[in-house]
């Protein structure tokens, strides 16, 4: 697969894992599941997920009858990584990719079973997006600027979460994940205060009705699945936001084939990784979405609702501001993400729709 099919979107509805399973020892069960679709695995993980998981998952591998080759990556999601990982995978006879990790591994694991010619399966160690779950990845350059998306004209073969790896992972990236999950109900809205079925798209208005259901649930248990992951324990709330953050909303993402899911809060991101990729590096992807929210709140006509997502947000510890992400937000800092925004597909480029977005863009610096 080459790098100039990944924008272009498919007639048909992918809607995520073939198979999903949540719960608590679902990485003694691996072994199995992967022997469903492959003999031979070439695991792609990064080191520290991998120490978490190689005790419990390998045993398992070995008395499925699954071999297996280890790849320990370290670095970002590119498709020059791809290309040189997916020759490894076929020269060593894999038949099957399985990422363990959190986002930039379930994409680089996905673009690498696609430059092979294999299927993927993906073990996700962090709440933080869901990108095990969707039928595409996020490409970046080898220096870690955002450079594309590469939608796949397949799904994802599995997505296997243990409950107990989730909750043992730092609450920071259960906290991005909330938000990166609950910004689907508002994006979708993208320059409108509301949805009506009668004149949306019927995938469109299907996914938006999914994406409030999540975003209820998300308002709450949150805070509750916060503080229990904080306590490394496995409850009813860590289940809820932990099926919700990766399933739920890999469904909504896949339903709008990745295309109008997400509008000027995952712009802002895009834009921050690729003109402030150095000042922003420590900020997550559903940390730097959410404050991207209170810009897409405002373009949306609910700039009302803004002091209530901060005040949910404070309860998470998240950053609230341009400057708590890494970037100063300086006019001239201001300027560049408007015209980064403004040269997307989700601005309307009349009079009116720029002067909201320079309105809305704004509200970064507050």
């Amino acid at each position: 697969m080459g790098n100039g099919i990944n924008n272009v979107m498919d007639s048909a509805v992918k809607f995520g894992a073939g198979r999903y399973r949540q719960g608590r020892g679902v990485l003694e069960h691996c072994g199995q599941e992967i022997r469903r679709f492959g003999k031979k695995a070439y695991i792609v993980s990064g080191p520290k997920a991998f120490d978490a998981v190689k005790d419990r998952l390998l045993p398992g591998l070995t008395e499925a009858g699954v071999e297996f080759v280890a790849e320990i990556y370290d670095g970002v999601c590119s498709y020059e990584a791809a290309d040189a990982l997916g020759k490894k995978c076929l020269d060593a006879g894999c038949d099957e990719v399985v990422g363990i990790g959190g986002g930039v591994i379930m994409d680089l694991s996905k673009a690498v079973a696609g430059k092979a010619g294999v299927g993927v399966i993906n073990i996700p160690t962090s709440i933080a997006t869901c990108a095990a779950f969707t039928a595409m990845s996020v490409m970046y350059t080898p220096q870690g600027a955002m450079k594309d998306n590469w939608r796949y004209e397949y799904e994802t073969d599995g997505v296997y979460v243990d409950l107990d790896v989730i909750s043992g992972c730092p609450c920071r990236y259960a906290a991005a994940g909330i938000l990166d999950a609950m910004a689907k109900k508002i994006e979708m809205l993208n320059g409108r205060p509301a949805m009506e079925p009668d004149t949306a798209a019927f995938d469109l208005y299907t996914a938006y009705r999914m994406s409030e259901f999540a975003y209820d649930l998300l308002e709450r248990y949150g805070h509750q699945a916060i503080e229990d992951i904080r306590r490394g324990t496995v409850t009813k709330a860590v289940e809820y936001v932990t099926y919700i953050n990766i399933a739920v909303t890999g469904i909504i993402s896949n339903i709008t084939r990745s295309f109008n899911q997400s509008a000027l809060a995952h712009m802002i991101y895009y834009g921050i990784r690729t003109c402030f990729t150095r000042e922003a590096r420590q900020a997550l992807h559903g940390e730097i979405v959410a404050v991207g929210l209170f810009v897409q709140l405002h373009y949306n006509g609910l700039g009302g609702e803004m002091e209530n997502l901060k005040e949910f947000m404070r309860h998470l510890d998240m950053p609230l501001s341009l400057r708590e992400l890494g970037v100063e937000a300086t006019e001239a800092n201001l300027l560049i993400l408007e015209q980064y925004l403004a040269d997307s597909p989700y601005v309307e480029r009349t009079e009116k729709g720029l002067g909201m977005l320079h309105e809305s863009i704004r509200k970064l610096s507050e």
